[in-house]
């Protein structure tokens, strides 16, 4: 067991030294006051007793400094430990003392503390130890223990909430380790107090309530608290901000072409000036073709009367059930915009939220794209090509174009310090490595498609298929722990998630766990389109499954699991057997075709897999470690899902030795790897019929 500490702080090195040479230093510069320091940190105990550091005591060394005088004091101490845990004596202590130059550090022998804990079979506790220096001056040092039982703790799905000025009641549904031991709180800001009241008949359900507010310029805040647990077992406290907005005009859009919202679930449009209001959201066609955008004033409850959008840009005011509803806004792409509405001269404008350097609509026009069958019976429209968009006529352009004639690596940069930092950097850019498109020797072409790196793919930033780390973090705003807004208005916070050991099998706990699977992010895809998410690649293998009945290479439709499609070991299914420990087996075999992929090697395609009409091509990829490869023979693609802050999920479509066919989702670190992808057209779930 080693108990020596360093000595080497900054604030007894300048003691030592004035200790040294106090003739050259007045009194009036010391500070005559007596500190109290130990040489370490209070720790957190394990449940057994020990320390972090797996041991059974832990010690340090007690510094009492007075003015320039160092442990000239005597000392003693007191324990409050309320548990009767702990076992506190006086102990001799060695430490290293750091000295300033080569010769002067040596070991040290100085009174301290050694502190023992008995192991804790209850809840956390505390004790605390209080130095006394014989002068009279204290300081405490406080001490925890973990317990075998767990600490209280106390969660909800509710974040904060809002009333309007009129006040109201919300149901807060919270989940707790305690039981019944529970309180309820609030702390109030500013000098409005009060004005919350609450009733609770059982643990777990809190009804909380606001009063009326008639201040027409201020909103007042406060937070609600659950306290759960007690001081015996030990305590959490959940914090629901709580706003409650000024007695003002205040409109809240719904309708079954604002992101299919019925009156409860309206959003609440944010004020530019009087009369004049904006709102951010996902407008869509619905499906009996009214295309319906309706405001209600003040609540979030029907009344009359209400508003709505009519088609020649007008607002219409519903005064009655006998009103007549004009004839909505013409849509003529489903996808996010920024409407902003003029309820004093009644007219409403709107535009279009999209990425920068996206594909243009009429670049659509361009592609083939067909309809496959999803796992909750609606149709999934793809493009069935690989994105072959370049930004059009800027420098520096989207993507690369692949080179055809790279079989096999054609030239990488081995590390970070060669890699070229842009696509015009020419102290690192080796021509013989890059594609004509920027100078290079080589020549690549983008029929079938070109090639990303990813930041392009989701942010529209234009790098021409270059990154400048071989491992690249991914770019601000889109790390874990980043809340986007997806392309049909879904808020998606970012996370990573393991490669297989994030999924359980059970696809729908597994979308509820990690939305991100499900988000429709449309990068430079066109508007009302989105990058192919690992939702989208597992509804094309149950599409396969189902194309499949009767044909060579069946998929098994209960293969079609996101754990199933993300397990990257083991042996995939070999020959015609659609059983694969890898991957999902088969699928390979129905993303090809007969027209791509020719002879001999590639004859692992089912009979179905021409009609099914995926034309996966082989278009190959770059790794910048070692260059254009696999063209004609392999194809990843790019799925916005993370692992780690430089992983992102690919998927890797497999025939192997004339035998394995599988599909599988696996990362690929990102910054290395510049990949094609494929877009897929919006859907919008909660759509009203």
């Amino acid at each position: 067991m080693n108990n020596r500490f360093s000595l080497h702080t900054p604030i007894l090195l300048a003691l030592l030294a004035a200790a040294g040479c106090s003739d050259s230093i007045e009194s009036s510069m010391i500070d005559s006051s007596t500190r109290i320091s130990i040489a370490r940190e209070p720790v957190q105990f394990a449940s057994d007793g020990t320390t972090p550091d797996g041991e059974y005591n832990w010690q340090t060394a007690v510094t009492i400094v007075q003015g320039n005088k160092i442990n000239k004091l005597d000392w003693d101490f007191e324990v409050d430990d309320p548990k009767g845990c702990a076992t506190v004596t006086k102990a001799d202590v060695i430490t290293d003392f750091i000295g300033t130059y080569e010769g002067d550090s040596r070991p040290v022998t100085e009174k301290g503390l050694n502190v023992t804990v008995q192991p804790n079979p209850e809840y956390r506790r505390y004790f605390t130890i209080t130095v006394t220096a014989q002068d009279g001056t204290t300081r405490a040092f406080t001490f925890s223990q973990l317990g075998e039982k767990a600490d209280a703790s106390v969660s909800s799905n509710v974040k904060d909430i809002e009333f309007i000025a009129a006040g109201g009641e919300q149901t807060i549904a919270y989940t707790t380790n305690m039981g019944d031991e529970y309180l309820f709180d609030a702390e109030y800001e500013g000098t409005s107090s009060g004005w919350l009241e609450w009733s609770a008949t059982e643990s777990g359900s809190v009804d909380l309530k606001a009063s009326a507010w008639t201040d027409k310029d201020n909103v007042r805040n406060a937070v609600f608290l659950v306290i759960v647990g007690s001081p015996d077992t030990s305590t959490d406290t959940l914090r629901i901000p709580v706003t409650q907005l000024a007695a003002d005009e205040y409109y809240y859009m719904y309708g079954s072409s604002a992101s299919g919202l019925d009156i409860a679930g309206a959003v609440q449009m944010t004020k530019i000036e009087k009369g004049l209001h904006s709102v951010k959201g996902y407008f869509m066609n619905a499906a009996d073709g009214a295309n319906k955008v309706l405001f209600n004033m003040d609540s979030r409850t029907f009344a009359y009367p209400y508003f709505a959008l009519a088609k020649d840009g007008t607002v219409a005011k519903v005064e009655s059930a006998s009103s007549a509803l004009p004839e909505g806004p013409e849509i003529d792409v489903d996808g996010m915009r920024n409407l902003t509405v003029n309820f004093n001269d009644m007219t409403w404008t709107w535009e279009r939220i999209t990425t920068n350097n996206c594909m243009p609509d009429e670049e659509l026009s361009k592609y083939r794209t067909k309809s496959f069958i999803a796992r909750d019976g609606t149709m999934k429209e793809w493009m069935v090509e690989h994105m072959r968009w370049d930004g059009g006529g800027i420098i520096p352009k989207l993507g690369a174009r692949m080179v055809p004639s790279a079989a096999t690596a054609t030239g990488g940069y081995s590390s970070d310090s060669v890699m070229p930092q842009s696509w015009d950097d020419a102290s690192r850019l080796n021509m013989a490595y890059e594609e004509a498109e920027i100078g290079g020797q080589l020549q690549g072409d983008d029929t079938h498609g070109r090639i990303y790196a990813y930041s392009e793919i989701i942010t529209g930033t234009p790098t021409w298929g270059l990154d400048n780390k071989i491992n690249q973090t991914f770019p601000e705003g889109w790390t874990a722990g980043s809340v986007i807004t997806d392309a049909v208005g879904d808020e998606i916070t970012l996370e990573y998630i393991s490669n297989p050991g994030g999924f359980t099998g059970d696809n729908e706990a597994d979308e509820k766990a990690h939305p991100m699977v499900t988000m429709q992010v449309q990068g430079i895809c066109p508007y009302g389109w989105h990058i192919a998410n690992l939702s989208d690649w597992l509804d094309i293998a149950y599409a396969a499954s189902q194309a499949s009945e009767g044909h060579t290479f069946k998929v098994l439709e209960s293969q079609c699991t996101y754990k199933q499609l993300t397990t990257a070991s083991g042996t995939g299914g070999t020959g015609d057997k659609e059983v694969s420990a890898r991957g999902i087996g088969n699928l390979a075999a129905w993303l090809r075709n007969t027209e791509y992929w020719t002879g001999a090697t590639y004859n692992n395609i089912s009979d179905g897999a021409d009609e099914f009409g995926f034309n996966y091509y082989p278009l190959g990829f770059r790794y910048m470690k070692q260059g254009y490869q696999m063209a004609g023979l392999r194809c990843q693609m790019w799925i916005p899902l993370y692992t780690t802050d430089k992983r992102a999920f690919r998927m890797n479509v497999v025939i192997k030795n004339h035998n394995s066919s599988y599909t599988e989702a696996t990362y690929v670190d990102n910054g290395n790897a510049i990949l094609p992808f494929r877009c897929v057209r919006n859907y919008k779930t909660n759509q009203q019929k």
